[in-house]
């Protein structure tokens, strides 16, 4: 059962919660996304125009972020939703959906996210050479969503539909 709520996509992204502040925050406003472990040949699909961002708290380090952007790493675990739950607060809307092939040619989105160029270049050297770059814009629910957590928002994936169950 997902979630039903006056324009309240149905999915969510999972992404580092520093990111989602950074997005949240006007710091950012593309994402580049490789794939999870656990998605169909381990590829990303930009598969939803609308979606709800998911904060993760794994996998984030201060060197993975450019060093400007390291501030958003202070107090992160106050982020944390209480065990069992999840808290969704900004909702994602995609622009333009990209794939780029080439390392050179990302480069002209650095000033518009702030992973550290280490990361952007395993990430795009990762299996194959290429990169998904999803432009978008990110407003602010009305007020925090908070859902049990679902074993089915586990593990390295991008999507994850939202239960109103646990």
């Amino acid at each position: 059962m997902t979630p039903r709520g006056p324009g309240l996509p149905a999915f969510a992204f999972k992404e580092w919660a520093a990111i989602c502040r950074a997005l949240a925050a006007g710091r950012q406003d593309v994402i580049l996304r490789k794939g999870g472990i656990v998605e169909p040949g381990g590829a990303f699909r930009p598969e939803h125009a609308e979606f709800l961002l998911l904060p993760t708290f794994v996998h984030q380090a201060p060197e993975s972020l450019v060093p400007d952007a390291r501030d958003l790493l202070v107090d992160i675990d106050g982020d944390r939703p209480p065990e069992g739950s999840v808290v969704l607060r900004h909702m994602a809307r995609v622009r333009e959906a990209l794939r780029i092939r080439s390392l050179a040619d990302l480069a002209a989105f650095r000033g518009r996210h702030v992973w550290s160029d280490a990361v952007v270049a395993e990430r795009f050297h990762r299996w194959q050479d290429e990169l998904h770059v999803l432009e978008v814009e990110v407003t602010p629910l009305p007020g925090p969503l908070t859902l049990p957590w679902h074993d089915s928002y586990g593990g390295c994936k991008s999507w994850v539909e939202l239960m109103t169950r646990g």
